[in-house]
């Protein structure tokens, strides 16, 4: 009985969970924000900005019976990199860019997988 209540308390404790970053980011306060609609147009806007760095802005309008979203948002990475995003969103999908993606390595040249395949 006594391992099975060790074993229980081992196993409750060891997957706790604790944050990769030592910021308490639970007393973030917002220093800014807007949201504003306009139901005439169907569009809007969407936005806020804590204090300790993240930011987010958005709008969002119809074209041709179709939502299109664009936007950004911004925060600071816990090694101290900071993450800026930069997206739309439409028919087709989403489509973010950032810096921080990776990107696919280049296509070799066409002359030279035609080669290739003559040998």
């Amino acid at each position: 009985m006594k391992v099975l209540i060790y074993m229980a308390l081992l196993i409750t404790f060891s997957t706790l969970h604790t944050p990769c970053s030592s910021e308490d980011t639970s007393k973030s306060k917002i220093v800014r924000q807007i949201f504003d609609i306009d139901p005439v147009a169907m569009n809007y806007i969407y936005g806020y900005e804590t204090d300790n760095q993240i930011f987010v802005e958005e709008q969002g309008y119809s074209r041709d019976d179709n939502i299109v979203k664009e936007g950004q948002y911004q925060y600071t990475s816990p090694d101290g990199e900071v993450i800026k995003t930069v997206y739309k969103a439409d028919e087709d999908g989403f489509h973010p860019q950032g810096a921080h993606f990776p990107t696919a390595p280049p296509l070799p040249p066409a002359s030279f997988s035609f080669s290739a395949l003559t040998k």
